[in-house]
């Protein structure tokens, strides 16, 4: 089955989320990864 579109963008999202998290890991808590992903 194919769709008339794709989450070509969404996954680019959450790759992107993913990243900060890992290079992130153990020094921030939410309020500081939020605050990273947002001026991305």
């Amino acid at each position: 089955m194919t769709m008339p579109y794709h989450n070509g963008g969404i996954e680019g999202v959450n790759t992107k989320t993913k990243r900060i998290m890992r290079q992130m890991h153990g020094r921030a808590g939410f309020n500081l990864l939020r605050h990273r992903i947002l001026l991305n």
